[in-house]
């Protein structure tokens, strides 16, 4: 059953059950997050401070539970580079700001090590959302790729993004990706950065989506509540289910992404989500609220968002690491 937040942190179990025992090289010791303190914040801070145990208020809890999500953001460690795919065949749900802001956190907390990739058969946004003109990307990256024999020379390729992301999306016209093409971006790519997030086109069927989902470790589901949207979602997971094998896991596992975009939410609609996603069958369900940044529609600067966005964000790719590190603790 989904468990469901609202810019508060992903309920997830086994959190706080003892470490296992295991030895320097045992992958679920690397990848526990360590606790945090509770900080001491207002009155409570000053009580602390005259020798009183005050129980944690809210702003206290909501501060370490950040904490423990930036502790396993960072700490998590896998055996090799791993991929997430954000997918919605409906367009305008948020894929390409989702796609830019999880690795922007995943980068900004890891210091590096995470790179964008535009996966959609057609030309998409990703270059026009991300920050820096990019004088080229796939078509050229796929033109070169049998040459590219160093970090220096894929780095022509990238546009470099503030959050310490890197982007690779379309800087001109190019013909429709095939999956052998996603596959062999994300072999190349993942020889210089352990974690790839896909950014998807709204055509599953498509031969480049299967490609993106053979190199998939985590599914990513962006939805408003809107009806088309949230039947878009749906029909994706029904799909993922009846390919079965790999496909089926992912969408047995994915994170559905609730974003809210500022647009009137209908109170019917919105109960009728509640009970879908409920129902959905998926990992877990996270909130990302309105940020007029996102909304803006135009260049993404992980800067800019509100504090508020940035927590949500966190928790989400909080959630995405945890799914990662059992994925691929099931695998080893």
């Amino acid at each position: 059953m989904a468990v469901e937040t609202d810019s508060s942190p992903v309920v997830e179990e086994g959190v706080d059950a003892p470490a296992p025992t295991a030895g320097p090289g045992d992958l679920r010791l690397r990848n526990r997050e360590r606790p945090a303190d509770v900080p001491s914040l207002g009155w409570n801070k000053f009580l602390r401070g005259l020798g009183l145990k005050p129980q944690p208020n809210a702003a206290e809890i909501a501060a370490a539970e950040l904490g423990r999500a930036r502790s396993l953001i960072r700490l998590s460690t896998w055996p090799r580079s791993v991929g997430i795919l954000v997918a919605n065949p409906k367009g305008g749900v948020g894929k390409t700001p989702l796609s830019l802001l999880t690795a922007g956190v995943l980068a900004n907390i890891r210091g590096g090590g995470t790179i964008v990739l535009e996966v959609a058969d057609d030309p998409g946004a990703l270059a026009v959302r991300a920050e820096g003109p990019a004088a080229a990307g796939v078509a050229e990256l796929l033109r070169d790729i049998d040459d590219i024999r160093g970090a220096g020379q894929l780095a022509g390729y990238i546009a470099q993004q503030t959050s310490y992301a890197a982007v690779i999306g379309t800087a001109g016209d190019r013909e429709a990706l095939s999956g052998d093409d996603v596959r062999r971006m994300a072999a190349l790519t993942d020889t210089y950065y352990p974690v790839r997030v896909m950014d998807s086109g709204n055509q599953p069927s498509s031969d480049a989506f299967q490609g993106a989902l053979d190199v998939t470790d985590v599914l990513v589901i962006p939805v408003l509540d809107a009806l088309p949207e949230l039947n878009g979602a749906m029909q994706l997971l029904r799909y993922l289910h009846k390919l079965g094998g790999h496909a089926a896991d992912l969408a047995r596992t994915a994170i559905i992404v609730r974003m809210h975009d500022g647009r009137i939410e209908d109170p019917e609609v919105r109960s009728y989500a509640d009970q879908l996603v409920e129902t959905a069958g998926v990992g877990s369900v996270v909130h990302v609220p309105f940020d007029p940044h996102i909304a803006q529609r135009t260049t993404l600067s992980f800067g800019q968002l509100q504090p508020a966005t940035t927590t949500a964000i966190t928790h989400l790719t909080a959630a995405i690491v945890s799914q990662l590190n059992a994925a691929l603790r099931k695998a080893d």
